[in-house]
């Protein structure tokens, strides 16, 4: 792909609240060869293919990792090629230019954007394959086209059927059309309305293959022995012990980690509890969860911060002043299945199995670390066995393929939850200091200041070369990264562009400089903003003497979603009528263009607190699957709970405390409250869903321990005093 200086000088824009990279590639992706092309096979485009035999194929741009993107994207083929969505064959889709996504400028699933980006692409891909087909039906029968109808893989006509396989000569050459109508709402027959899930029957009868289900011929098995201090090094090793034991081929130093090379996975592990490592701490020795929390207090008090967002006059926030200080800790994804790719390394190429969200990113990091050229290395991505954002980084790759590379053996490197949960990216800690004036029990303004560190900043500096032309001078994909970082719109999103009235708004947001490795962790910034806004909006409702509800209601337009979507809320979970020892809380917030509405009903018993039902109402457009996005939201409040009462990594002396299971804790099936979803018609695009579900939790639920108790918890997780 070529890119003049002046077309990036044009298509690269610092806005506001961040930074925004991106160019054309339209240019690449048509120039780009179709994955896994098939001469003899119809291929307008490189989402589907119709080969020889009649077989329609999509190519899987977006990971499935859960969230249903396998049915969702196939539902969306079939409705333009008028077959069920069970007739065609999905494949995992590799890189191709032609599935970046529009608004991140790569090939990623992350941001809940996987349906509400590929709603018109996707039909349209399919649209045009579609109209391909019946202008070789027409062409071969001498008919005109408007005579000739889809049904299941087979062209009908006056007369009978073709079948797609007797038409494939002929629409091969056949230009493709330059526009395609689209299949009208009306006439929507499986969008909307398919609700069978295309991936369930395979992993149920365990025949799906996970990116750890991979095998190759004679690959060898690694464990990695990583510094325990983040940014550390080995600084010498004995592995004389290790090379001692069964199986054990060799133990390298691979970028400062020490790599153990084994027949099995089991005996490199074993061997490599016996590997004496002297470490180098790195730049974080010292560093911990309190100081670095004692930091952004200290900085919430002294640092004027860079201004995100104002609306109205200053001279308008009169009365009394009321603070609040809140926190969040960082958090793992804690993912069922671990980091684990299979890499093969020959003198001119590199392939790579593994379950990744951003095959792109991938791509330059892996040429970056080994010297290969992005064009040399194939990724064949696999079913997720779940990411949460955690899988949009592809260090786990980086490893495989240089452990092949420096051993020369294919190489399979399979992460213990032990490496997982002290090697993540983590969701960012925070703190708030949360603001208003009150005049009588009039509010009058609402402010905040946020301290925490930026996601932005890492993130840009390590996929610059993937996002920025290779011709730009050194030191400039830093820079970048540094002016990223202070305008990380992560660190105030879900604070800002509320339709919350007030006389006087205002935002802040204080870059915290220090920082173990963070990462987008499922709903990114609204999972920690989400929490500040609503626990303290519940708070000037009972300043000012007013029922949550209605104190929300109060600051609302008339046609506002978020207003609608609340009292669909109130009256599904008959708000202010708790049942007998039960106390209700409510919130609302805004994701991914998807408002989620939640009222959580709760009872203390001592210090223990017990959910006993969640009521959510979710405005989400179209829903492309219903049953989906019920499952998203059932799946997102799970996931919320278990952070919201249970989730928090500590850091001493730049390491993580945790280790597993047993003190990381998941939600255990007797804690799982009942789950009451409901869907709000909307005749408007898609918009997402896999992470929506969660940001509303944690506050109704703090809400409701307020209601309960009089106490107001300000920090995650939730304990009572």
């Amino acid at each position: 792909m070529s890119l003049s200086r002046r077309n990036f000088i044009k298509t690269t824009a610092l806005l506001g609240g961040g930074i925004a990279i991106g160019f054309n590639l339209s240019a690449c992706s048509k120039s780009a060869p179709y994955p896994n092309a098939d001469p003899t096979a119809l291929q307008a485009n490189a989402f589907l293919q119709v080969t020889a035999s009649g077989e329609v194929i999509l190519q899987l741009h977006k990971a499935e990792m859960g969230q249903g993107v396998f049915t969702g994207l196939t539902t969306l083929a079939a409705e333009e090629l008028k077959m069920s969505p069970e007739l065609i064959t999905v494949q995992h889709g590799e890189f191709h230019p032609s599935f970046r996504d529009p608004e991140f400028y790569v090939m990623i699933t992350g941001g809940s954007s996987s349906i509400r980006l590929s709603f018109e692409p996707v039909r349209e891909a399919a649209a045009t394959v579609a109209a391909i087909l019946k202008l070789a039906a027409a062409q071969q029968l001498k008919v005109a086209e408007s005579s000739l109808t889809l049904l299941d893989g087979k062209i009908l006509h006056a007369n009978g059927e073709l079948a797609f396989t007797d038409l494939i000569a002929t629409a091969r050459t056949i230009p493709t059309p330059t526009s395609v109508s689209l299949t009208a709402p009306q006439d929507f027959k499986y969008i909307g309305h398919y609700n069978r899930r295309l991936d369930t029957l395979d992993k149920v009868t365990g025949s799906s293959q996970f990116g750890i289900d991979v095998q190759y011929p004679d690959a060898l098995s690694a464990v990695l022995i990583r510094c325990p201090h983040f940014g550390g090094k080995a600084k010498s090793f004995d592995a004389v012990p290790a090379l001692a034991k069964s199986g054990v081929k060799s133990v390298i130093n691979v970028d400062g980690a020490i790599a153990v090379i084994a027949d099995t996975y089991w005996q490199a592990r074993q061997a490599a509890s016996v590997v004496t490592v002297e470490w180098d701490k790195g730049p974080l020795a010292g560093v911990s969860s309190d100081s670095l929390r004692a930091e952004r207090h200290t900085l919430l008090e002294t640092e004027s911060g860079k201004k995100v967002e104002e609306a109205g006059e200053a001279s308008e926030a009169r009365g009394e002043t009321l603070h609040a200080l809140y926190d969040v800790p960082y958090l793992a994804h804690a993912t069922m299945e671990p980091m684990n790719a299979l890499a093969v390394v020959n003198a001119d190429s590199i392939e790579i199995w593994t379950g990744n969200q951003s095959p792109d990113i991938a791509l330059s990091s892996i040429a970056d670390a080994t010297g290969y050229r992005r064009e040399q290395i194939r990724i064949h991505n696999q079913m997720l066995g779940g990411g949460f954002g955690r899988r949009i980084v592809p260090d786990y790759l980086v490893e495989a393929a240089r452990v092949a590379q420096l051993s020369g053996h294919p190489i399979k490197v399979v992460w213990s939850r032990e490496d997982d949960m002290r090697g993540d990216f983590y969701r960012p800690n925070a703190s708030v200091k949360m603001s208003a004036t009150i005049e009588g029990n009039v509010v009058t303004s609402l402010q905040a200041k946020v301290a925490a560190p930026s996601i932005m900043g890492q993130f840009v500096d390590s996929v610059s070369n993937t996002l920025l032309p290779q011709w730009m001078p050194n030191g400039l994909h830093n820079k970048l990264a540094g002016l990223a970082a202070s305008s990380d719109p992560a660190a105030t999103e879900g604070l800002i562009d509320l339709d919350y009235q007030f006389p006087y708004k205002r935002t802040d947001y204080v870059m915290q400089e220090t920082s173990i490795p963070i990462g987008y962790w499922r709903s990114v910034g609204h999972s920690q903003n989400a929490f500040f806004m609503e626990s303290f909006m519940d708070e000037l409702a009972v300043r000012t003497q007013q029922d949550p509800l209605e104190f929300r209601l109060a600051r609302l337009p008339a046609d506002s979603r978020r207003r609608k979507v609340l009292e669909e809320v109130a009256v599904r979970a008959d708000w202010g009528n708790p049942l007998p020892g039960q106390y209700q809380g409510i919130a609302v917030h805004e994701s991914f263009h998807t408002l989620v509405a939640q009222v959580v009903s709760i009872s203390v018993e001592g210090q223990k607190i017990k959910v006993h039902k969640v009521v959510c109402v979710v405005e989400c457009g179209l829903a492309i699957n219903p049953d989906t996005v019920l499952a998203q939201m059932e799946g997102g409040i799970v996931f919320a709970l278990t952070a919201a009462l249970k989730g928090d990594i500590t850091v001493i002396d730049g390491a993580v405390q945790q280790s597993n299971f047993h003190n990381y804790e998941m939600l255990r099936m007797n804690e799982v409250p009942e789950i009451d979803v409901h869907i709000m018609k909307s005749a408007e695009a898609p918009k997402g869903v896999g992470e929506p579900g969660v940001p509303p939790l944690a506050p109704a639920l703090a809400n409701a321990v307020f209601a309960a108790t009089g106490q107001r918890l300000r920090q995650l997780p939730l304990k009572l005093a």
